[in-house]
Order: C-alpha cells, then sequence, then structure tokens
C-alpha cells in the first residue's frame, strides 16, 4: 500500500462517517493516524489550537482502527507517526529490524475513576457476574484482540485473581462496534475507554467490574525514519505536543477547547466527555518505561511475541 493510497484512502472513508480529516497549508506534511479516544487528547488540542503548526508543520489527521494497524505504515514512512498504543505488533515490527520506537506517553490511567475499564454486560451483571473469577471462559471484547494494549490492560486487571488471558475468550471489536456487540449479546463482556466507558453505563448497557492499576500507561506516540533521523523536527513535534499537555494537565482538560477537540475527534458529544473520568496527562509526555518492558514480558508469556528473549529497551524507546 502506498502512502498516498493509505491517506486518501483512510481520509475518503473519515468523510464518508463525518470522522475529521484535518490539514493546513504553507508547512512542513506531518501526516498523523490515529486512534479515537480521549487517550491521544494532547494530539488532538495540538492540532486544532495551532501548536503543531506554529511548530512548522502541516498536520493531516487519518483515524485507525487501532494502533497496531499503523506500525507497518509507521516504520515504512506511510504516516510520520501514529497515536496508538504498545503492542505486540509494535514489539515484533523492531524485533524484525523495521525502523519504529515509542517516544511519548499521551495518558496514565489515574489514582482516581475509571476512564478505562472492564465492564460486565448488564443482563449478566443483574444476574449476578460480578467476579473476576466468574469470567473464565467467557468471551471478552476489545479492540485489536490479542496482542493489543487492551489485552495488557486486562492481563494486568486478570493478574488481580491468580488468571491469566488464556482463561478467557478474546474477541477484536473496534470500538466503534463495541455497543453493538454488547447489546446483540455477541461478547459477555468489554475492555473500553473513555468516553466509551461511560457511555455504556449511562445507556445501561454494561457495568464496570474493574480497571487497570493506577499510574500506567500503554498509549502513546510512535515515530518512524523521518522524524527518528531527524532530531530537531522530532523535538519540533513533541513540544507542540507538551505544549498541549501542559494544557490538559490540569483544569484545561475542561475547558471548552479541549472538550471540541476532543468531540471532534471521538466523536462523542462534549458534555459526555466533560462527565466521563479523565486520564491523567503528563506534561513532559514521558514514556512509561516500565510498562513497556512489563508488557514485552506478558505478550512473551502469552505466545503473543515471535521471539522469546526480551529486547533492550533502547531498540525500543526513543526520547527527543
Amino acid at each position: 500500500m502506498t502512502r498516498r493510497r493509505f491517506v486518501s484512502g483512510v481520509a475518503a472513508g473519515a468523510l464518508a462517517v463525518g470522522v475529521p480529516v484535518v490539514a493546513r497549508a504553507e508547512a512542513t506534511p506531518l501526516t498523523i493516524g490515529y486512534v479515537p479516544s480521549t487517550l491521544f487528547a494532547p494530539v488532538f488540542l495540538a492540532a486544532e489550537r495551532g501548536y503543531l503548526h506554529d511548530a512548522g508543520f502541516n498536520p493531516t489527521l487519518t483515524p485507525i482502527v487501532a494502533g497496531q494497524d499503523a506500525m507497518a505504515l509507521v516504520s515504512q514512512s506511510q504516516l510520520d507517526l501514529a497515536a496508538g498504543a504498545l503492542s505486540a505488533a509494535f514489539f515484533n515490527a523492531v524485533q524484525r529490524g523495521l525502523e519504529v520506537k515509542y517516544v511519548a506517553s499521551t495518558a496514565y490511567q489515574p489514582a482516581k475513576g475509571r476512564p478505562s475499564a472492564l465492564e460486565v454486560r448488564q443482563d449478566l451483571w443483574d444476574g449476578g457476574l460480578r467476579s473476576l473469577t466468574a469470567l473464565r471462559g467467557k468471551k471478552i471484547g476489545w479492540i485489536g484482540g490479542n496482542g493489543a494494549a487492551s489485552a495488557y490492560y486486562v492481563a494486568r486487571i486478570l493478574r488481580g485473581a491468580g488468571m491469566r488471558l488464556s482463561e478467557i475468550e478474546a474477541v477484536n471489536v473496534a470500538t466503534p462496534d463495541q455497543e453493538v456487540a454488547l447489546q446483540r449479546k455477541a461478547i459477555d463482556a468489554v475492555f473500553t475507554s473513555a468516553p466509551f466507558t461511560e457511555l455504556f453505563v449511562t445507556r445501561k448497557e454494561a457495568s464496570i467490574l474493574a480497571s487497570p492499576p493506577p499510574g500506567i500507561a500503554a498509549s502513546g506516540i510512535f515515530f518512524g525514519p523521518a522524524l527518528l533521523h531527524d532530531s530537531g523536527r522530532a523535538r519540533a513535534v513533541l513540544g507542540a505536543l507538551r505544549r498541549a499537555a501542559g494544557e490538559l494537565a490540569g483544569a484545561g482538560w475542561y475547558a471548552p477547547a479541549s472538550l471540541a477537540a476532543c468531540a471532534k475527534y471521538t466523536q462523542q458529544p462534549p458534555e459526555m466527555i466533560a462527565k466521563s473520568p479523565r486520564y491523567e496527562v503528563r506534561s513532559d509526555l514521558r514514556p512509561d518505561r516500565e510498562t513497556a518492558l512489563d508488557m514485552q514480558r506478558e505478550f512473551i508469556a502469552d505466545g503473543f511475541l515471535s521471539y522469546t528473549t526480551p529486547l533492550p529497551e533502547p531498540r525500543l524507546i526513543a526520547t527527543f
């Protein structure tokens, strides 16, 4: 797939469903693939407030189903960067020698609230399915299926009950399809992220059973060779994103401009985003090294990776 075909194809699809495609003129082109979740609020705000443009870039944002889908495109410079999540696809790409690195964490699981959560379908919840051990053999849906960041989050949750991912049935369900899957009883539970976490609860389609441990982040920014080999441009991009992150780190999360940016790219009402539990944004966007390395160990144990000896941190993470 060529870069032109990918961008034009996704852009056409985005327009068909009302998903935004943003572009500014008279600046260096910057192609960004993003997952439509408030996990990537710094990217959305940096684009909407013109911070990327101020840094000398003409950003084009195109939606992707899951961060793992973009790893090959980023490594081949068909996307300059991806706003997605750590995944088996990322680790396997690095092991194969592809140029892609994790450079920033855009959202940490907070100490208060549950913006990402494992939710049980409401009829099963009402029927008494209210423990992790009761999920053995059940179908749990999340974006990306086995090997996705959501799989890691579910694994971290299951650890508390002495369980492993092999004890449940993983179902790959894209975020826009999760509500329908619950309604049609195609899955027994779902792991999802804000603002959909609150949406399913508000509509009485599911109830929260558990959430990932606070203080960890599996979502963030991934650079390909175009930025990895140009430290000046890399620092400029991250500078613009950090500028947005600084606004979001405090009360700025609820500012009209922030809510409007997130609403535009997640296609959810700003009032829903405002009342949903928020993620913790750290203004320096430092990557969560511990989580990245723990995920690699988890996925090796689960057999999701094509190798068995962990890759060293410098091959996975870069800082600018």
